[in-house]
């Protein structure tokens, strides 16, 4: 016999089901939510150096975790500082990575210009970043000319741009870049009030750190020279590591003990083989 129920017992009978049915539709949606919380978590301990810069700009798009733009298409269209500073970051020396001579020029010459030229100082910083992984020898003059130009923007970032300029400079590992180098490291007597004193003493410094880049004697004798005459305890500091890093040798920070290691320099630039044993040339040949 088929049991008949009236529409109270159909509505009482198909309650727990539908209840049943949201509970579980809530739990999947708390999971859901605690999952995509955990895995935003892991991407901030994780180090994503940049995630707050992008989810805090006022133009952040989800797309562009995913999508990246042309850089030369941004370059060209977009006056965004933010875009264009990240453009310039995103671009890469071609002729290290299978380009053309063509695409070396075209890729050099945004480059320098926007090192030089930029009006926003995002996009000058970048791109004075960017030239610093450049072998090209031009990187060398545009990072110079970076420099001089920087007094288009306001002291603290000038001084600020000049100190990522000659830091780009030691980047480049081109022995061009000595002797700029050791000319700010060595630097001239600061005049004005104590805030602009230390501005030049932080680019001094910076250009000292830049110097340890280049196991050549050119840089040796300028940290030395620097060691010789000044007394700001962090720029000896800078000078005096930057001086181990290019001699390889670990000695006390006293001028006078580098004498000697100043005149082995010299030699072995002369001669590669210079104060090397018998038994390490017969090393090296097999």
């Amino acid at each position: 016999m088929r049991a008949v129920f009236s529409p109270a017992d159909q509505m009482s009978a198909g309650r727990p089901v539908a209840r049943g049915r949201v509970a579980t539709g809530l739990r999947l949606i708390t999971r859901y939510v605690a999952l995509q919380s955990a895995c935003l978590c892991l991407l901030v301990l994780a180090g994503c150096a940049n995630f707050w810069d992008d989810v805090t700009s006022q133009d952040f798009k989800m797309s562009s975790w995913w999508q990246k733009p042309n850089p030369y298409v941004v370059l060209r269209d977009s006056t965004d500082g933010d875009e264009r500073a990240k453009a310039l970051r995103a671009l890469r020396e071609p002729k290290t990575h299978g380009g053309t001579d063509k695409d070396q020029d075209t890729v050099v010459k945004i480059l320098v210009s926007a090192a030089t030229s930029e009006k926003q100082f995002l996009c000058r910083v970048a791109a004075v970043e960017a030239l610093g992984q450049f072998q090209d020898p031009r990187a060398v003059t545009g990072l110079t000319d970076a420099f001089y130009k920087s007094g288009s923007f306001g002291a603290e970032l000038s001084t600020r741009l000049q100190c990522q300029a000659v830091a780009s400079l030691g980047s480049t590992h081109n022995p061009a870049a000595i002797s700029f180098l050791a000319t700010v490291a060595k630097g001239a007597p600061a005049e004005g009030t104590e805030q602009e004193k230390q501005q030049v003493m932080d680019v001094r410094i910076a250009a000292a750190h830049a110097l340890g880049n280049f196991n050549k004697y050119a840089a040796a004798q300028a940290l030395v020279q620097v060691l010789q005459k000044e007394r700001d305890v962090a720029l000896c500091d800078a000078s005096f590591e930057s001086l181990q890093l290019c001699t390889g040798k670990n000695l006390p920070s006293d001028y006078k003990n580098w004498d000697e290691i100043l005149a082995e320099a010299k030699a072995r630039e002369a001669d590669p083989n210079h104060g090397r044993s018998a038994i390490d040339l017969a090393g090296w040949l097999r």
